[in-house]
């Protein structure tokens, strides 16, 4: 039986393991941390007395590959899913506009939707059907003179009224990005897959259990009971190359306080670009054709999380979209989750939040506070009981234009080594559904030698 060891434990790493050993590999996972999850996870928190994400992550129906790998490990009942596209979007003041889609084919559900949006003015909505033109019939390939969302908007005559209120909160939540630094080619890729392919792929989906509970322990067991090994603890410092080809993988062990080498017939890289540098030392991947994998211009994108519990509800929506805010997203776990556990919880997202990262904690509650009271009037009567931020400073690359040039292919001039993660070459952006697509390319082409 052929072995493939496989360094991190997130989406990208668990799904190419979870492939492969159906396929009849040996697989063996090395996760630096105590526990799986990469940038997706849910911890125990002491204090509040309850389970929670340490990001939000919205997923779309489009993400095929997601639920492929979710299906697959027995975890698809720990979804809400919607049968048509409908979201809240709230206003100051408690004003609520909902983009409701109709049950047609695609596109014309979300044409039906963005007509009936009176967030924006008539004439405002009619530009907006103007961008399937830009979508399908423009040349937005990746390229050097690749554009940025603004200026792309702004090429389709979308004005300044309909990005922010509904563009924006689109593009934050889909690039973790700010329009004016976004790649518009990666964007168009996400707008044909979510609203132009099939009406199911626009759907919000939720987890709704946190997000441990939907993939990471259902993913362990899956490899476990079926022979794999997975090794938490272990920092992988060294991919080892010899003759063009890895030979090993040097560990350091925490537990047991020693180096060892870990061999497979194949390798799998599942860790952020950053981490993938430190593996492979500067002249060992020129010495191998590796040169471009050093040179990444990626820059880091944050998330900010913040968890509010109040000692009762403060909404009835189980998630909203806010305008005109630095918060785009509110979600109330309360009724996502359906357990009366977490009443009074609601989970605030901040994405592309260069702005905010350098705040301290205190000055972002109460920013989050503030906000909250412009629009749920509900939060004025409510008594704050426990707050959590949570700040992944490298949560996602910028996905700034012409980046794709430098996204590395999961093959590699290295014969036995293969590259996943939601950085690597997908064509979309770094999300979800981008890494499982890595892993199961990693897996296939590995299948396939």
């Amino acid at each position: 039986m052929k072995k493939v060891i496989i360094i991190g434990g997130g989406f990208a790493g668990l799904s190419a393991a979870v492939e492969l050993i159906t396929a009849g590999y040996h697989v063996t996972i090395i996760e630096q941390r105590r526990s799986l999850g990469g940038r997706a996870y849910s911890f125990f928190d002491k204090n509040a007395g309850l389970e929670l994400d340490n990001g939000q992550h919205i997923l779309m129906g489009c993400y095929e590959n997601t639920f492929r790998f979710l299906k697959n490990i027995g975890v698809t009942n720990k979804l809400y899913i919607q049968k048509n596209l409908c979201v809240d979007f709230l206003n100051t003041g408690g004003s609520v506009y909902r983009l409701n889609c109709l049950p047609l084919p695609a596109p014309l559900h979300i044409l039906s939707g963005i007509l009936r949006f009176k967030a924006i003015s008539f004439t405002e909505r009619i530009r907006m059907l103007k961008l399937s033109k830009g979508i399908y019939f423009r040349n937005m390939s990746n390229s050097s003179h690749d554009l940025t969302i603004t200026e792309w908007l702004t090429k389709l005559g979308q004005g300044k009224k309909a990005r922010e209120t509904l563009w924006d909160i689109i593009i934050l939540a889909t690039m973790n990005e700010n329009p004016d630094k976004s790649s518009a080619a990666i964007f168009k890729t996400v707008l044909k897959k979510a609203f132009f392919e099939k009406r199911e792929g626009s759907s919000i989906v939720l987890p709704v259990v946190p997000l441990s509970r939907l993939y990471v322990d259902a993913a362990e067991n899956f490899i476990r009971q079926r022979g794999g090994d997975i090794e938490k603890g272990c920092i992988a410092s060294e991919i080892l190359l010899e003759n063009g080809a890895v030979t090993g993988i040097r560990l350091r062990d925490d537990r047991i306080g020693n180096n060892r080498i870990v061999k497979g017939d194949y390798y799998i890289s599942a860790v952020p670009y950053q981490s993938l540098n430190k593996l492979l030392p500067d002249e060992t991947a020129m010495n191998h054709g590796l040169q471009t994998a050093m040179k990444i211009p990626f820059k880091p994108s944050p998330i900010i999380s913040i968890h509010l519990l109040f000692d009762k509800p403060v909404t009835s929506y189980p998630f909203a979209a806010l305008i005109n805010s630095p918060i785009q997203w509110l979600f109330n776990k309360e009724i996502i989750y359906g357990d009366n556990a977490y009443k009074g919880l609601v989970s605030l997202v901040i994405s592309g939040a260069h702005a905010y990262v350098a705040w301290d904690a205190e000055r972002l509650i109460e920013m989050a506070l503030t906000e909250l009271k412009r629009f749920l009037p509900e939060t004025n009567s409510a008594r704050l009981l426990y707050s959590r931020v949570i700040k992944e400073r490298h949560a996602t690359f910028s996905p700034q234009p012409g980046v794709d040039r430098y996204r590395l292919s999961q093959k590699t001039p290295i014969k036995n080594l293969f590259l996943a993660g939601d950085w690597t070459d997908t064509g979309l952006p770094a999300t979800i559904e981008g890494a499982v697509l890595s892993g199961y390319k990693c897996a296939e082409i590995i299948c396939h030698l």
